[in-house]
């Protein structure tokens, strides 16, 4: 945390009515009972589960076996990486960017792009995007989907403000790093939750004489780096190093939220030492990306937990296939008396297969009879079979079906075919859908965090000028800031996988929606011009919705067979449906763009760019 973690004044004395020595007592009980709770039930899944992403099948298993009783033949056979991988790359591929929503009821009438609020919208997401691509948000968006399918608390990432670097930041926390309130069963719900996290000495020091820390009653040392809160399960050289070198130069501060009370404390463990109490400056920071509910906690249950005994038993029998192999093979006995020596043997054991070998012959010159092969050894395992039975239970846990890998069997119709996938597809929506949800949960959290920065530049040490250069052409600083601070606005979160959203299939979707809906008396109430805006906004660029088919058959002359003539303003027809520059040649007066229903798929483009405001074009 930095300065901006004290309240807007910088004061860090307690709230009126409040006892801090039954605080900090209450919130050290609590932190020790919790990370002990952990370190007992939790940390061994979790230190397993991330030996196996890593590969360490043998060695992070947890047995503890001795070192005279291990194994010899230890064979692995990695499923557990392809399937987490697979899962995560298809879930967050490119950078997650957000656009603001057009709610105008018309895009035309406003004065100036300052005053009008959907461009406002625009401005404020473009200084989110802007922290996105700044701080590498793609790939603590893959970090965040990896832990989730990792560990059972899923991928925690919390959004802040770093006054260092004067924007949001969004980083990733381990599950032995942050707790919540086990009594909570979402996110929204908890009351309180807290963190661990070192700091060096000397930003330690720099906090108490700046004020933002107090000055403890009882000195506080630093003490080593504390890695995790499993160091014990997860082997790291470079820690085991650093501990042996007794490297002391870290802190290791408790970050308390009391959402209940809205109050924010630091404070350490050992000794107990109250160092900050301010105002929460924002809500609840963290967000959790679960996939698998937990089913009554707010704790679910990890893809790498669900196969892990599987994998293990690929491993088991892998590695019993490996050692029935060395240990079955057949044998060779042969006659002695062939060798005039040992030194003999030894040579002919010893040769090349291209080598000649001189050899005493037996006395009956049966040279072949003085060798003998022992049979083959049966087994009644078929180690194949079974391995493959594991390798299909492992790929359906997570929802790797058959149809992925191409190994449906029996398919005779289309149908049949999108019935599977679409089983397959139904699973993936639903991480798909928990994703798209965290991800805007993240970037409405650094909304506060930014505004927050603006009202206390002080604390913050925002430049709003330079965030104004950096994303911003059409309003000067001060409107800007006036945006940031006034202005509310809705937003949706642009797709940064293939399994959000296929940009071909929503364009064939279109171009069908559109004859269809051009032919039916709902285009007699459509707003043509609002409509290509909205296109060219979904889009960024004209789409190729018209189809080059014949043109329309000419109008006979003097209006419709049986009507009387009409007048170009035909009463019913909103002005807005009105072509600039009146109606097109050739089309019957009174009549609606493009007949009666609105604009059919064989119009001719010339007429169309007409009835669109000359928005319509090649691509």
């Amino acid at each position: 945390m930095n300065a901006m973690t004290a309240n807007e004044n910088g004061s860090n004395a307690a709230t009126p009515g409040e006892a801090p020595d039954k605080t900090l007592v209450r919130m050290v009980t609590t932190v020790q009972q919790v990370e002990e709770n952990y370190r007992r039930f939790q940390a061994p899944e979790d230190a397993r589960n991330l030996a196996y992403w890593r590969g360490q099948f043998w060695g992070g298993d947890g047995l503890r076996v001795l070192e005279s009783e291990t194994k010899t033949y230890r064979a692995q056979q990695n499923e557990t990486f392809p399937i987490l991988d697979t899962i995560a790359s298809s879930l967050a591929m490119d950078l997650p960017q957000v656009e603001a929503l057009d709610q105008r009821a018309h895009a035309y009438g406003v004065p100036t792009r300052g005053e009008d609020s959907f461009f406002t919208g625009k401005r404020i997401a473009a200084s989110l995007n802007y922290f996105a691509t700044e701080d590498d948000l793609d790939d603590t968006v893959h970090q965040m989907v990896l832990h989730s399918l990792i560990f059972s608390k899923g991928g925690i990432a919390k959004a802040s403000w770093s006054a260092s670097q004067g924007r949001v930041v969004w980083r990733l926390k381990m599950p032995w790093e942050v707790f919540f309130d086990p009594m909570a069963r979402r996110m929204g719900d908890v009351n309180w939750a807290f963190e661990r996290f070192p700091i060096h000495y000397d930003t330690y020091k720099e906090r108490v004489e700046s004020g933002v820390y107090r000055r403890p009653s009882k000195e506080i040392k630093p003490d080593t780096y504390p890695r995790s809160l499993i160091e014990d399960d997860v082997s790291d050289e470079k820690e085991k190093d650093l501990r042996s070198k007794g490297l002391r130069e870290y802190v290791n501060i408790y970050e308390y939220w009391d959402f209940r009370k809205g109050i924010l404390y630091h404070f350490t463990t050992t000794p107990s030492e109250l160092l900050m109490v301010a105002p929460i400056p924002w809500s609840n920071p963290y967000t959790a990306l679960v996939y698998n509910s937990g089913i009554g906690r707010l704790e679910g249950v990890s893809d790498a937990t669900l196969i892990a005994p599987v994998q293990r038993d690929i491993n088991e029998l892998v590695s019993a296939r490996r050692e029935m192999v060395a240990r079955l093979p057949r044998r060779v006995m042969i006659d002695r008396r062939l060798f005039r020596s040992e030194e003999e043997f030894e040579r002919f054991k010893n040769s090349r297969a291209w080598e000649p070998t001189l050899i005493d012959p037996p006395p009956d010159g049966n040279v072949q009879g003085a060798f003998y092969v022992t049979p083959e050894m049966p087994t009644t395992f078929d180690f194949n079979r079974h391995l493959e039975g594991q390798r299909e239970n492992v790929r359906y846990i997570p929802g790797t079906g058959d149809f992925q890998r191409g190994e449906v069997a029996n398919i005779r119709t289309a149908a049949e075919a999108n019935m599977i996938r679409a089983s397959v597809e139904g699973r993936m929506n639903v991480r798909v859908r928990r994703t798209v949800k965290a991800v805007s949960n993240l970037f409405e959290r650094s909304l506060e965090c930014l505004r927050w920065a603006v009202r206390n530049p002080d604390v913050s040490m925002i430049d709003v000028a330079s965030l104004h250069a950096q994303t911003q052409s059409d309003v000067d600083v001060f409107t800007f800031r006036q945006d940031l601070l006034d202005e509310s606005f809705k937003f949706r979160l642009l797709p940064f996988s293939p399994l959000m959203e296929d940009k071909i299939a929503r364009r064939t979707a279109l171009e069908r929606l559109l004859p269809v809906m051009s032919g039916t008396p709902v285009a007699e109430n459509l707003n043509w011009r609002e409509l290509t805006r909205e296109i060219q906004d979904a889009y960024g660029m004209r789409p190729s919705i018209v189809t080059q088919d014949a043109p329309p058959p000419p109008a006979p002359p003097g209006g419709m067979p049986g009507m009387p003539d009409m007048p170009p303003g035909m009463p019913g027809m909103p002005p807005e449906m009105m072509p600039p520059g009146g109606m097109p040649p050739g089309m019957p007066p009174g009549m609606p763009p493009g007949g009666p229903g609105g604009a059919p798929a064989g119009l001719d483009p010339a007429m169309l760019a007409q009835l669109l405001g000359g928005l319509a074009g090649p691509q």
